[in-house]
C-alpha cells in the first residue's frame, strides 16, 4: 500500500484541467517505461531548469481563461447568443480534444521538446490571432488552435522535463509542474483585467508576449535529448481493449462528468455574478470581484484534489467519488437559486460550491493509474484526457444552450436550469461510480 499511497499523494498536487498524473504519469506515457526510453536526456534538469520550465507553463497559460473571464465582453460586442458564448469558451477544449491524441503520441517519435517548442509557437499564433479576429467564426478557429496547442504543451512538457529522472527528484518535479498548470489558469482569470479596462484585445496582446516569454524559456530551460532506438512504439489508438475495463471506462466517464458538471462555475461564474450584480437595487459590483471569484474557484482545484486523494486513501475511491458526486450534484444543481441573494454571499457560496465540485478531479485520475495496465497504458491516459475535455467542451456549449432555451441570461429561470443540467451530469456519474471496484486502487498486472 505504500506504493499507491504515493501515487495518489504526488498526483493529487496537480489537481486540474489538465489530466493531473503526478509522478506516475511519465510512466504512463506512450513508450516511457523504466527500463527503456525512447529519448534520454544530455543533462538531466537540475532545480533552475525546472522553475524555468514551469514558469514557461504558466506563461504560456496567460490566454487560457480570458475567454471566459470576459465572457459578457464578447457576448455584448459581437451580439452572441448564449450557446455562441458557450462555443467561444468551449473551444480550447475542443482543440485539446482533437490534438491530444496525435501530439501525445508523437512524442514516441519526436524529442517532446520539439513538440513542446512548436505548441508554443502555435500557442503564440493563436493569442495575437484570437486579439485581431473581428467576427465569432475567427475567434473559434484561434481558440480551438490554443487548444491543439495546449495539447502540444501540457503532457509533453511533462514527459520532457522527466524522460530520464527517476525517483523522488522525478516526483517533486512532476508536481510541482502539474500544480503550474493550475496556477496559470488562474493567472490567466486575473489577465482579463486587462480586458476590463482597455478592451479585450488589450489582454490576447498581452498573453501573446507572455506566451513568447514562455517559448523562450522553454527553448532555453527544457532538457535537449538524444533519440534511442526502440523496436515499435506503442500505439496510441488501441482503445478497443481501454474501455473493455469496467474500472476505466467509469473512470473515464466520471472524469468528463466532473469536468461536465464543474463548467457552470468555471466557464460561466462571471456572466453569472454580472447578472446577479445587475439588480436595480444594488450597488455595481467592482469588475475586478468578478474575475477575482473566477481566479480563485481555480485555484481551489489544488487543495480539493488533495483533499478528496486523502479521503480515497482513507476510505476507498468508490464511496469517496460517489459523495463528490451526490454533494457536487446539489451545490452546483441548485447554485442558480442563488442569484437573489445577496452579492456578497453569492460569492462566497460560488467558491464554498467551487471547491466541492473540483473533489473528484485528481482521486479519479489516480484511480486510473492505480487500475491502468502496462500494455495499454498510452491509450488509457490519451483516451482519459481525450474524453475528459471532450466533457468539458459539451458541458460549456449544453450550459450556454441551457440558458437561450430558457429565457437568456437575463431571466434567473435561465440560471436555475442550467446549473441544473451541470447537476444531472453530476448525478449520473455517482450511479456509474457505484460500478466501481470495492478493491480499487490495489495493483494490478
Amino acid at each position: 500500500m505504500i506504493g499507491i499511497d504515493f501515487v495518489f499523494r504526488t498526483s493529487a498536487l496537480g489537481a486540474c484541467y489538465g489530466c493531473a498524473f503526478g509522478s506516475a504519469a511519465t510512466d504512463l506515457l506512450p513508450g516511457v517505461t523504466d527500463r527503456s526510453r525512447p529519448h534520454r536526456p544530455d543533462h538531466p534538469p537540475d532545480r533552475s531548469a525546472i522553475a524555468a520550465v514551469c514558469g514557461s507553463e504558466i506563461l504560456g497559460l496567460a490566454g487560457y481563461s480570458i475567454v471566459p473571464a470576459l465572457l459578457p465582453q464578447f457576448i455584448d460586442t459581437w451580439s452572441l447568443t448564449n450557446t455562441e458564448g458557450g462555443w467561444l469558451a468551449g473551444m480550447v477544449f475542443a482543440g485539446y480534444m482533437i490534438g491530444v491524441l496525435p501530439l501525445v503520441g508523437l512524442t514516441d517519435r519526436v524529442p517532446p521538446r520539439s513538440v513542446y517548442l512548436a505548441s508554443s509557437a502555435l500557442n503564440v499564433i493563436s493569442c495575437f490571432g484570437t486579439a485581431f479576429a473581428e467576427n465569432l467564426l475567427l475567434a473559434l478557429g484561434f481558440r480551438g488552435l490554443a487548444g491543439i496547442a495546449l495539447a502540444g504543451m501540457y503532457m509533453p512538457g511533462l514527459r520532457a522535463l522527466t524522460d530520464g529522472v527517476d525517483g523522488a527528484r522525478r516526483a517533486r518535479g512532476a508536481a510541482i509542474y502539474t500544480s503550474s498548470f493550475t496556477i496559470g489558469t488562474a493567472l490567466s482569470f486575473v489577465l482579463g483585467r486587462a480586458g476590463t479596462l482597455w478592451g479585450w484585445q488589450s489582454a490576447f496582446i498581452i498573453a501573446g508576449v507572455l506566451a513568447i516569454m514562455g517559448m523562450v524559456f522553454a527553448w532555453a530551460s527544457l532538457p535537449r535529448s538524444q533519440p534511442m532506438t526502440v523496436k515499435k512504439p506503442p500505439p496510441i489508438f488501441a482503445f478497443s481493449a481501454v474501455v473493455r475495463d469496467r474500472d476505466t471506462a467509469v473512470l473515464i466517464f466520471g472524469y468528463a462528468a466532473a469536468i461536465w458538471g464543474s463548467v457552470g462555475l468555471r466557464q460561466w461564474i462571471v456572466v453569472f455574478l454580472a447578472f446577479c450584480a445587475s439588480a436595480p437595487d444594488l450597488t455595481p459590483a467592482p469588475e475586478w470581484s468578478m474575475l477575482a471569484t473566477g481566479a480563485a474557484i481555480n485555484l481551489l482545484g489544488v487543495p480539493a484534489g488533495l483533499l478528496g486523494n486523502e479521503l480515497s486513501i482513507r476510505f476507498g475511491l468508490r464511496k469517496v467519488a460517489l459523495f463528490v458526486f451526490l454533494a457536487s450534484a446539489i451545490v452546483t444543481g441548485l447554485f442558480g437559486l442563488t442569484a437573489t441573494l445577496p452579492y456578497v454571499v453569492v460569492i462566497w457560496l460560488a467558491l464554498g460550491a467551487g471547491f466541492i465540485v473540483q473533489g473528484n478531479f485528481a482521486n479519479l485520475t489516480t484511480g486510473l493509474l492505480a487500475v491502468t495496465t502496462r500494455s495499454h497504458a498510452g491509450a488509457t491516459v490519451a483516451l482519459y484526457s481525450c474524453v475528459g475535455f471532450g466533457g468539458g467542451f459539451l458541458g460549456t456549449v449544453a450550459f450556454g444552450a441551457a440558458l437561450d432555451w430558457s429565457g437568456g441570461a437575463s431571466q434567473p429561470l435561465a440560471w436555475v436550469v442550467s446549473f441544473a443540467s451541470c447537476g444531472l451530469v453530476c448525478l449520473a456519474a455517482s450511479a456509474a461510480t457505484a460500478f466501481l471496484s470495492r478493491d480499487i486502487g490495489q495493483p494490478r498486472s
